[in-house]
């Protein structure tokens, strides 16, 4: 296996647990956060995409999803609203739209990467990132991947904190769907 197709299983594979993990939740569970202060899947999720956006359509030269699709005004934002909020009180004062948004915004980020992915080749991987031109293309692929999964474990967790049962659908850890 070639680096650039293990690149597309790993994040295909971590996109496919992300949408599993908020299969069922419903406006009031993404919203819900288990302090005053803390993050809820909405934000994580908000979050999520919006920095999937930016180096998905940076590192292809082109406007983000966010201001060239209009992403920010269906959510009712500002097209400058950064994908990382600087202080804590910007994010917990954003208003989280409804879930069904959130997810087309995630899964719209998502198939930009794909996108991005299907024109690769492994020596691309050593190129200069165009996101970040102090890294390689690699460097911010990885940094996705983790980045990714790092939320999807938060996401999770907070789901086991709001359902006493909650548990990934078996098989979701396992291996992609062959659709996938």
């Amino acid at each position: 296996m070639d680096a650039v197709h293990f690149i597309q299983q790993t994040l295909a594979q971590a996109q496919f647990r992300l949408r599993a993990t908020c299969d069922g939740l419903d406006d009031a569970q993404a919203r819900w956060r288990p302090a005053p202060e803390a993050n809820c899947v909405g934000f994580i999720l908000w979050h999520l995409a919006r920095t999937e956006d930016n180096l998905a359509s940076g590192e292809q030269g082109l406007d983000t999803l966010w201001a060239g699709d209009g992403w920010h005004a269906r959510f009712g934002n500002d097209v400058e609203t950064p994908a990382v909020l600087a202080d804590r009180q910007s994010a917990l004062a954003l208003d989280i739209p409804p879930l069904p948004l959130l997810l087309d915004y995630q899964a719209a980020a998502a198939e930009r990467t794909r996108a991005l992915l299907a024109t690769l080749t492994a020596g691309d991987l050593d190129q200069p990132s165009r996101s970040w031109p102090e890294m390689q293309l690699a460097d911010v692929l990885r940094h996705l991947a983790t980045h990714k999964n790092n939320h999807h474990g938060q996401i999770d967790f907070l789901r086991g904190l709001q359902q006493d049962d909650w548990d990934l659908p078996p098989g979701t850890g396992v291996r992609l769907p062959d659709d996938a």
